[in-house]
């Protein structure tokens, strides 16, 4: 086993929420809930800024403007569409491996649970962070594994998560009354899982996380 390095640092906000006062590196991460995939970035966030590379592998729907709003130092934000063929995606990610310390991933359906094991054993090699997003698949997109049917929530569930972070939408603010542009977001965050202690939980204002300094 490699020496155990420093955590990534996070925002002050959430760094009470991890044992380490940080993203503990060699570990894998998942994030459920609403804000699964705004969680994965303000997680990243701090990190990025601190001079880390953050690799965003399979996520659609994420663009730079939304990158930027969490807080992420674009200038280290690679975004990877490879495939979603298992072993495609696999190599992919592998490489990307090498030279980033935190990714950001949510699988294909194709994805088998030893090409996942392979892929975490590379992460507690290089001592990187992996942090799978679970994003829904329309239910009429159902593909074959060899082990039956799952969705790409299912697929994410191939990863032995350590830490489950787990982030829903409470309220918003700013698109009352007719306002078109959202002003504020708050969030219940829970962490918790097979490598914590105990769970956490924080409810925190989402738009402050960026004027957070780094823990």
């Amino acid at each position: 086993m490699p020496a155990v390095r420093a955590p990534l640092p996070v925002a002050c906000a959430l760094s009470s929420l991890f044992a380490d006062g940080g993203l503990p590196r060699g570990r894998t991460v998942a994030c459920t809930g609403d804000a699964a995939l705004s969680a994965a970035l303000a997680l990243s966030a701090a990190a990025t800024r601190a001079g880390s590379w953050l690799a965003v592998v399979g996520v659609p729907q994420l663009g730079v403007g939304a990158a930027l709003e969490s807080g992420v130092a674009i200038e280290r934000l690679v975004l990877a569409q490879p495939p979603t063929t298992s072993r495609e995606w696999v190599t992919t990610v592998a490489a990307l491996v090498e030279g980033f310390e935190v990714l950001v991933v949510a699988p294909p359906a194709s994805l088998t649970e030893h090409d996942a094991r392979r892929l975490q054993s590379r992460i507690v090699a290089r001592q990187s962070v992996l942090v799978v997003v679970h994003v829904p698949v329309p239910p009429s997109v159902v593909v074959g594994s060899g082990v039956g049917h799952r969705t790409g929530s299912g697929a994410s569930r191939v990863f032995s998560a350590d830490l489950d972070v787990h982030a829903n939408t409470e309220s918003w603010s700013g698109i009352e009354r007719g306002g078109s542009h959202i002003t504020q977001r708050t969030v219940h965050l829970r962490v918790g899982g097979r490598r914590a202690p105990l769970s956490r939980e924080a409810t925190l204002d989402w738009s402050c996380l960026n004027d957070q300094p780094v823990s």
